[in-house]
């Protein structure tokens, strides 16, 4: 079989759909099937470099000061340190995603120690390696502007001092899995333009892992994946091509295949979907909390939503026309300056009746560029553009850059349906940015016209438009960062990390009260959360699950056996800590979710008093002693 050079496009061949015809030579339109490789020269070699340069200095300047200890970065220090001593996942110890994170955590404790820095610096390549992916996808389809700013804008995130952070977040499998979705990305991207089965090989192992790191990470990946066979298939009407790319996903298929049976071979399928992962469909959380949880993140699916979402697109489409208009009408008569002059004065009134230009000029900037080349609903737009294009594709067939961009749509689509309104450069969307801003950029780009103009006019229009974007971003994430600069750092046996002061002096004598208490062959059970005091004491959640959280423990069958842990190890003490869960709209454990184990508690175990007495500091953490009655 013929292959392509890494510069040829399957447009570009005879015999291909849109063949050689002048109309499939390269232009200034966003659909162009030509080939879209960028050559390598010293202006991307210097733009790869700047990437990497800013990674180290975001993780040379925010060093230590991520997570959260207390709630979810805890289990992701915790579960694999437990499985590097030989206990088995979900039977020994609780596992809300698939298994991939933890037992390759696990084998990075092995070769280096069990030490916080092993997460540090894992999370942190991997931001990296998703970053220079970002860049090659973009130089893949002729926009290595579009790349560098992804990646510059995944890296510029990356770092924030919060559980959603790469080197210490509230799963390890989102920080995986998003490196190993960009890696499959570009793989798709380049089958794009190749015959070749190692592409989509290489697209359909990272698909397997994708899955087995975290599920939506998957399911996007194979989405893409079938669709891009599906395409490469009909576009070129080759029997052997639909058979070797179906071969090709076969050993990631069969691994995925061979993990899932060795899942259910340990307590039944029910066992993992209903006690271990909370997101299945049909687990009592995702009933209980699944559409409150959904919303907050942004996925809410009602006419309200659509109509505010479509009255926040307004000064995005009054911004792309103003710059389209000033950018493309050469001429300037009285009817252009009316026109350009009423755009103008409307997105002034716009921005001026909703409150941009109130706060101070950081703040003003922030909102009025992030509007505009950040908005919350980026992931809807990338949605809405994606069916015009797969429309425009089906109308124009042709493989090359306008199937890669129809993919790359489909992609963004599927993986961040969860954050469809609600985008941002900081929280939980971080681990779904990149290639929606990848997307985004490339849209925003086509605003600047190609033809006739000069070099220099390009790189000024390229250099507004990613400034525009970075701009909100850089400000958001120094806002958050400022947060730790009065961070202290927190020594222990298995490292180093910065937290708030009041946090310090709290976790300093609850962690020597679980070493003093297991050197006595005495148990302590921490709720509802904080899991990373068994990883920094070195000590052992007493039973399965190591933390409480809303909706996480069924009623019924899964209560009981956690009453029956508890019970049968003897847990000696608790260290019952205080946690608002008003983003489930319930209160405490104990009293608004979980009352049963909570009553159980509250009648075998009686309180001894706070572990470190008269803290007067409402924000500063506390917990409190309860020991087991005799």
């Amino acid at each position: 079989m013929a292959t392509l050079t890494p510069t040829e496009s399957l447009a570009d061949r005879p015999g291909s759909p849109s063949g050689n015809s002048p109309e499939s030579k390269p232009t200034d339109s966003f659909l162009s099937s030509s080939d879209s490789g960028n050559p390598w020269n010293l202006t991307t070699i210097a733009a790869l470099l700047a990437l990497v340069v800013l990674w180290a200095v975001k993780l040379y300047t925010t060093w230590g000061a991520w997570g959260n200890l207390t709630i979810d970065s805890g289990h992701e220090m915790y579960i694999p340190s437990v499985l590097a001593e030989g206990k088995k996942l979900y039977r020994d110890v609780w596992h809300i995603y698939g298994p991939a994170a933890p037992y390759f955590t696990s084998y990075l404790y092995r070769l280096f120690g069990v030490k916080l820095s092993v997460l540090y610096w894992a999370g942190s390549l991997s931001a990296l390696g998703s970053a220079i992916f970002l860049f090659l996808t973009g130089m893949r389809l002729s926009s290595w502007v579009a790349g560098w700013t992804a990646g510059a804008v995944l890296l510029i995130e990356a770092f924030e001092p919060s559980l959603f952070s790469f080197p210490l977040p509230y799963a390890s499998g989102a920080v995986y899995a998003c490196f190993v979705g960009c890696a499959f990305l570009w793989f798709a991207v380049t089958a794009c333009f190749s015959e070749h089965w190692i592409w989509v090989f290489g697209a359909g192992t990272a698909a397997a892992l994708a899955l087995l790191l975290k599920p939506e990470f998957g399911i996007a990946c194979y989405g893409t994946l079938a669709l891009l066979i599906a395409g490469r298939w009909y576009l070129r009407r080759i029997g052997r091509l639909i058979a070797s790319d179906v071969a090709a996903i076969l050993p990631g298929m069969a691994l995925c295949g061979v993990v899932i049976r060795w899942m259910v071979s340990i307590a039944g399928a029910e066992f993992i979907t209903q006690e271990n992962i909370m997101s299945w469909p049909s687990s009592y959380f995702m009933k209980t909390y699944g559409k409150l949880w959904l919303a907050k993140n942004g996925f809410t699916v009602s006419e309200s939503a659509f109509l505010n979402a479509a009255y926040r697109a307004i000064p995005v489409l009054g911004v792309v026309l103003a710059c389209f208009l000033f950018l493309r009408w050469k001429q300037f008569d009285a009817r252009s300056l009316i026109v350009r002059g009423s755009i103008v004065v409307a997105l002034v009134y716009y921005f001026i009746e909703h409150n941009f230009f109130a706060l101070s000029l950081k703040e003003d900037i922030s909102m009025a560029l992030g509007a505009i080349f950040f908005p919350r609903d980026m992931v809807l737009y990338i949605i809405v553009s994606a069916f015009a294009v797969w429309i425009y594709l089906c109308r124009k067939p042709s493989l090359g850059r306008n199937f890669a961009i129809s993919l790359l749509f489909t992609f963004c689509g599927l993986l961040a349906f969860r954050v469809l309104m609600n985008l941002d450069a900081i929280g939980y969307s971080i681990f779904y940015n990149g290639p929606v801003v990848l997307s985004y950029v490339l849209l925003l780009s086509q605003i600047i016209p190609r033809s006739d103009r000069s070099r220099r006019f390009l790189i000024f229009s390229e250099t507004v438009l990613v400034l525009a974007c970075l701009t909100p971003v850089f400000i958001r994430a120094q806002a958050a960062e400022a947060s730790a600069r009065d961070f202290v750092p927190f020594s222990t046996d298995r490292g180093t990390i910065r937290v708030p002061r009041r946090m310090a002096e709290g976790y300093r004598p609850a962690i020597q009260f679980m070493k003093e208490k297991a050197a006595l062959g005495q148990s302590v059970l921490s709720v509802p959360e904080d899991t990373s005091l068994y990883f920094l004491s070195e000590t052992h959640c007493p039973i399965r699950v190591c933390i409480f959280i809303p909706g996480l423990i069924a009623p019924g069958k899964m209560t009981e056996e956690t009453i029956a842990q508890i019970e049968k190890k003897p847990v000696d003490y608790l260290l019952w800590s205080h946690r608002d869960y008003g983003e489930y709209g319930v209160s405490d454990f104990g009293e608004g979710f979980n009352t049963e184990i909570g009553d159980y508690m509250k009648s075998h175990y009686h309180s001894v008093g706070p572990l470190v007495p008269n803290v007067l500091d409402s924000e500063a953490w506390q917990t409190v002693v309860w020991e087991r009655n005799q």
